[in-house]
């Protein structure tokens, strides 16, 4: 009986709906991930009056969860490609609500500190194998298109972050937006019998039982042979691999890994930055409280409506030409909100930064779950976020030091703008010649 490639029948395939159950776990996932991840933004006006916080301890703080989410990124990454990348995302939802819920209880600033480093632990351990399921489950015509649309999970977590400030935080105080928080703990039970383990590694470890079922609905339209056969029955390109870093750099990956993990640093930067200090620039600036959460909802509007269009165009015309004018147009974006501008024009233009850092950095997980192979994804990916999370705590440290010191609008703002061209850069420098989608 001649092996079946499962790659191979996975990537030919069609949509079904099984596609969207996959999806819909992993983004819901995502979505409360992105939500606790940013929603200290949104609640921070409040914190510093009630705990009387200086801006550089409140960027303190920010800074506790983006540390831990580094170990998060590390362990959730080797986790998701030795242990199973579906069991590594249950995990890492269980421990962010809970971490949430203990943030909700804290009554002074160092153990919200230490929760916010719990919860930091769940957080940074989810992105990189919600976005390995659904680039190893989709058809090659979808996939960049799928993984930029689940990527959107931070938007929405930031959307929703700022629809509760507004509507539960002022009314019933800052623990409130910490509590929701905590909900997807809730999900457990759904996505354990409802989301499938990676194909790959039920290829690697034999689970013919549980392979067959999922095969069956993605590729109705091929008979399978689904009784009991061989080992050799089913085959996937690459699974052998160790999921090692030195594995990572292998084959000629060494220069654009370096080069990949350089964009998450510089855009994580900019995005952790704005995400977290835009709210309060906006009262410096002007504008009341309200507004402000207003002009910090638009921010992840923008790019959760831009994602999926962005990914459309790179499976077009392909994901370093969509990250190379995206990030092009972050630093224009972000160096005009330090002008003088009006609420609707405000609105726009953190729009336009939501699009071209936020969406251009979804457009990037696309790029990377393409260019390296499906052992060393999570891996790679895990790396690349905990490196990225390093510009994530120094956006949010950098955005307290500056107000502490006093910065113009101009000199906060260029702290955000300059990674956008370092990344520009980076990007343009990786060499596609070695990606494992090109071979």
């Amino acid at each position: 009986m001649p092996a079946t490639n499962v790659k191979l029948l996975i990537d030919d395939g069609s949509l079904r709906p099984i596609h969207l159950r996959i999806f819909l776990c992993c983004l819901v996932s995502l979505t409360f991930e992105g939500y606790d991840l940013v929603v200290y933004g949104a609640t921070l006006p409040l914190l510093m009056r009630e705990w009387h916080m200086s801006p550089a301890y409140a960027g303190f703080i920010a800074s506790s969860g983006f540390a831990s989410a580094i170990v998060g990124a590390i362990a959730g990454g080797s986790m998701g490609d030795m242990w199973g990348r579906k069991r590594t995302l249950v995990t890492s939802v269980i421990i962010y609500s809970l971490g949430s819920f203990a943030c909700a209880l804290a009554r002074a600033p160092l153990w919200f500190a230490c929760f916010r480093a719990v919860a930091g632990i769940g957080m940074g351990m989810t992105l990189q194998n919600a976005v390995g399921l659904v680039s190893e489950y989709f058809p090659a015509k979808f996939r960049q298109a799928a993984v930029a649309g689940v990527s959107t999970g931070m938007q929405w977590g930031g959307i929703l972050s700022a629809l509760v400030a507004i509507a539960l935080v002022e009314r019933y105080g800052w623990a409130s937006a910490y509590f929701f928080g905590s909900l997807p703990i809730l999900l457990v039970p759904v996505l354990i019998p409802y989301l499938p383990e990676a194909p790959w590694m039920l290829v690697l470890k034999h689970r013919w039982s549980k392979l067959r079922p999922v095969l069956a609905q993605l590729r109705p339209d091929v008979r399978l042979q689904l009784t009991a056969a061989s080992d050799a029955e089913f085959i996937y390109p690459k699974s052998q691999e160790k999921p090692t870093l030195a594995e990572v750099f292998a084959e000629g990956r060494a220069l654009s890994t370096v080069l990949f993990w350089t964009v998450y640093f510089m855009n994580i930067l900019a995005i952790y930055g704005t995400n977290t200090w835009i709210p309060k620039l906006m009262m410096n600036a002007g504008h009341s409280i309200h507004d402000s959460l207003t002009i910090y909802l638009a921010l992840f509007v923008g790019a959760l409506v831009a994602s999926p269009v962005l990914g459309h165009l790179a499976d077009r015309l392909g994901s370093k030409k969509i990250c190379i004018f995206s990030y092009l147009g972050g630093f224009a974006f972000i160096l005009l909100l330090s002008a003088p501008m009006n609420l609707p024009l405000s609105i726009l233009t953190v729009a336009m930064v939501g699009i071209c850092t936020q969406g251009a950095q979804n457009v990037t997980h696309a790029y990377v779950a393409q260019y390296f192979p499906p052992a060393v994804k999570s891996t790679m990916m895990g790396w690349g976020l905990s490196v990225g999370r390093f510009g994530g705590l120094l956006g949010t440290l950098a955005g307290g030091i500056l107000l502490n010191f006093h910065a113009t609008q101009f000199v906060s703002y260029l702290a955000f703008a300059l990674p956008c061209l370092i990344s520009l850069l980076a990007i343009t420098l990786v060499q596609d010649r070695f990606a494992f989608s090109a071979r």
